[in-house]
This record gives C-alpha cells, structure tokens and sequence, in this order.
C-alpha cells in the first residue's frame, strides 16, 4: 500500500463512479481499476460494489476513507515541513472553534496570519466542543478552541481565556437593571437556550441552575449564539452567553448584557499530543493567542480576561 494507491482510493471513494475518479486523478479507467484491485488484495477486503450507477463503498472502504484522509494530510504536511526547513513556515493548518467564537476571531485570525504567515494557508472548521474534540483525535483539524471541561486524554491545552456568562436582553428589560445578576434571578425567566445540552454554555447554567435549586424555564432551544440573538430581538425571551457575540447590539443600544454571579467559561487552545506539530501550526498557535491578547487588553473582548 502506497500513497499513491491511498489518493486513487480516495477519488473513487469520493466520486463513487470509476469514470468521474480517473478524470479527477488524470488517468485511465483501467489503471485506476488497476491499483484499487491491488489494494483489496493487499488488505484482503472488497472496497468497492459496482453498479449500475458507478461503484458503492463497502463498510471496510468507509472505514479506510478515514485513516487514508489522515495519512494523506499528514503526508502533505510532511512535505511542507521539510520544505519549511529551508524557508519561512507553510502549508495549511486547519483551526476548530465554535460558531459563536468564529464570528469574533476570524476576520481578526485571517488578517495576522496573512501579515506574519503569508506561506501559511489557514482553513476554519466551525463546530461544537464535542466534535471538535472528535476532530482533533482524527487529524481533521490541528488546533481547537474548547472550553472546560473536557477529557484530556491525548491532547495537549494551553489555558486561553476566562469568559464571563451574561444574561443578555433588551436594554429595558427591568431583569437587567443591575450591574450583575445571580443565577437566583433566573427562576422564571423566560430563556432562549443556546448551544449543546451537557457543553459550554448549557453546562455552565444548567449545572448552576441545579445547585441554587431552581427550574430554568426554556422557552426555546437554539445552537447558535446568532440564532439566539435574532430570537432575543424579536422579543421571545432573554438568553445567556456571552457579551462578545453581541458586542455590536450592546454597543448600538440594541441589547444588553448583564454578569451573571460566578458563572464563566474557560477556553483553551489545545491539539492532539501523539501527533508532531509542524512549524505552520506552531506559528498559527502563537499568532492566535497574541490576537486573543490584543483584543482583551483593547477592550475588544468584553467581560473577558486572559488565562
């Protein structure tokens, strides 16, 4: 088995027709036929059962789809670093966060690294803490963002940010008078309720609302914090998450954000720890947290404080 075989396997596992995959690998039908039969007799598996419509991949092939993709990545990556030896760092580096957090660093990412990096391709992977930890173990992305806790086994954290949860609403609402409010004060608050049940956010106020004994009342469940935030405008309820998602609606005097009394979220930059981490991702960690830094210390971040 060689990368060569790997890439011809993943064309037709990806295509599923052998004519459409030896026109995307530049090479006859035959010869891909070729390489694929070696490929089940090396393993000792059928990859692949042909149809009329082109060729479905059988449960083996799905499962070598996955470590192939790996392989492959890892193989490019090899290449650039060895590259990179000579040169400045280069080659993708593919960042997990969630949606919410995207929504902040980005565009503020993107431009450092196009300055500091600029052999440096960046790809942005927008998940939730579980699949993004799902996604570290299997090499589909090099770093993630993720909030505490989580299990620590084969990763490496850095502790980035503590971030206080706010109760969020219009700026009239008399539940947001005060300059914090307790998790008490939400007894009867009609709450929009955002993000995965048992993560983040969900974690923090549910697990809180337990403790001070009282019933949290979900008017409606959302994944986003952007969902949520259109749901809030419209008047459905009030919602708790924190202040940087809507920083330009409480800047505008369209919402407001209130501390809510111990409750924060603790995010961490973190990666696999069997993997070798290439010279790009090491430049892309240490560019991410000197934007985080920068934009807490300006004021940017609000109800936010470095790790």
């Amino acid at each position: 088995m060689d990368l060569r075989q790997l890439r011809y396997f993943v064309a037709l596992a990806t295509q599923q027709h052998y004519g459409k995959a030896a026109e995307v690998l530049h090479v006859t039908q035959p010869a891909l036929s070729r390489q694929i039969l070696l490929l089940e007799e090396e393993l000792g598996v059928k990859l692949f059962e042909r149809h009329a419509r082109g060729a479905a991949p059988t449960d083996e092939a799905r499962l070598l789809l996955e470590r192939a993709l790996f392989l492959l990545r890892y193989a490019e990556q090899a290449k650039a670093d060895l590259l990179a030896m000579q040169r400045e760092p280069r080659g993708p580096v593919a960042i997990g966060m969630s949606p919410g957090l995207a929504q902040q660093l980005t565009v503020l990412l993107t431009r450092a690294v196009l300055q500091q990096l600029p052999e440096v391709r960046l790809r942005f992977i927008e998940g939730f803490a579980p699949s993004l930890q799902s996604m570290l173990a299997q090499g589909e992305v090099d770093i993630a963002l993720l909030i505490e806790p989580f299990e620590r086994s084969n990763l490496q954290a850095v502790p980035l940010l503590k971030e206080q949860i706010c109760l969020i609403g219009p700026p009239g609402d008399r539940r947001l008078r005060a300059a914090r409010v307790d998790v008490r004060d939400l007894a009867g608050v009609p709450l929009v309720m955002t993000g995965l049940v048992k993560s983040g956010v969900r974690l923090e106020l549910e697990a809180a609302a337990a403790s001070a004994r009282i019933a949290l009342d979900h008017v409606v469940e959302v994944e986003t914090a952007e969902v949520a935030r259109r749901l809030v405008l419209e008047g459905v309820g009030l919602t708790a998450h924190f202040a940087a998602a809507i920083k330009d609606d409480v800047e505008a005097g369209r919402l407001r954000a209130v501390p809510i009394e111990g409750l924060y979220l603790h995010r961490v930059l973190a990666r696999a720890a069997d993997r070798p981490v290439s010279r790009a991702t090491e430049g892309v960690m240490g560019v991410l947290r000197t934007v985080v830094e920068r934009h807490v210390r300006d004021g940017h971040w609000p109800n936010a404080q470095l790790a």
